[in-house]
């Protein structure tokens, strides 16, 4: 069923919530395969599941950048029903507004993405607060590229006492490697083969750290190896604990490899984490 009313919402949760667990994706549309592993993961648990669709302007640099990003709700709508997701929630306009209280958000949201998004991440909260507040979900499911954006919704569900538990799910990539973004979308093919480099990069970095420990010199040197694949930009290439984004001060199993690059005006970002190279090394696979 699609629900854009939130009494509707709040009448059909109540109804279901005594006899069904309730699992909830949150979404802005334009559905790929990152999206459908969250669905799939809640459809096999037989889950009541909800998927929202809603393009947040709050987490928005610019008008432009609303206006521009990819918007497909009725084949959305419909791939959703195929996969017989119980409740499609897409809020009206009205959801968000401009006298909108928004809610701050810890240091973590000042770092990586945050330092040259200002406000992306306190919109990002403030709308998943409004949607915690309505489903009261027992798991809300989230993928892993967006680590950083995972990172900040835990700490909400932690000081506003939700008792919803936060799934994480692995990244889902192209055949060549390329982490799945709607923004891909914009990417001609020539460019979308160039952002190939950021995962190549990742592997080979976490490679080195783990036989040779971190090395600014080889940070700047995959820096570079990106930026002559047809980049324009580098936000950022780091290794920092998952636990909360600070710099790294001991065992490498605790820390992940995040980037941020710019090509043909597209944002790729991405993660890597080093527990995942030292565990094949150990011959184990986690």
């Amino acid at each position: 069923m699609v629900i854009r009313k939130i009494n509707s919402l709040r009448k059909t949760i109540n109804s279901v919530r005594r006899k069904n667990q309730i699992s909830f994706v949150p979404t802005m549309g334009n559905f790929h395969k990152g999206h459908l592993s969250l669905i799939e993961y809640v459809k096999k648990r037989k889950d009541f599941s909800v998927v929202s669709i809603f393009v947040n302007p709050l987490q928005f640099e610019n008008e432009q950048d609303l206006r521009c990003y990819p918007r497909t709700k009725q084949s959305d709508i419909n791939l959703l029903e195929k996969l017989k997701v119980d409740l499609i929630f897409i809020p009206e306009n009205s959801f968000v507004d401009k006298n909108i209280s928004i809610i701050n958000t810890d240091l973590i949201s000042e770092k990586l993405c945050g330092i040259d998004r200002p406000g992306h991440f306190q919109g990002v909260a403030t709308v998943i607060l409004k949607f915690l507040n309505l489903i009261h979900p027992d798991k809300i499911i989230l993928g892993e590229k967006d680590f950083q954006q995972t990172l900040i919704i835990k700490q909400i569900i932690k000081d506003f006492f939700f008792p919803t538990k936060v799934i994480t799910l692995p990244t889902v990539r192209d055949e060549n490697g390329l982490a799945l973004s709607s923004r891909n979308n914009f990417l001609e093919k020539k460019k979308r083969l160039s952002a190939n480099i950021i995962f190549e990069c990742l592997n080979l970095l976490a490679d080195e750290i783990i036989e040779d420990g971190i090395k600014i010199t080889r940070l700047d040197y995959y820096k570079i190896k990106i930026l002559r694949a047809g980049f324009e930009k580098v936000n950022y290439l780091e290794i920092l604990k998952e636990k909360d984004l600070n710099k790294l001060d001991g065992s490498p199993d605790k820390a992940r490899i995040f980037v941020s690059a710019i090509i043909d005006n597209v944002r790729i970002i991405d993660n890597f984490p080093l527990i995942r190279k030292l565990s094949s090394k150990n011959g184990r696979i986690f």
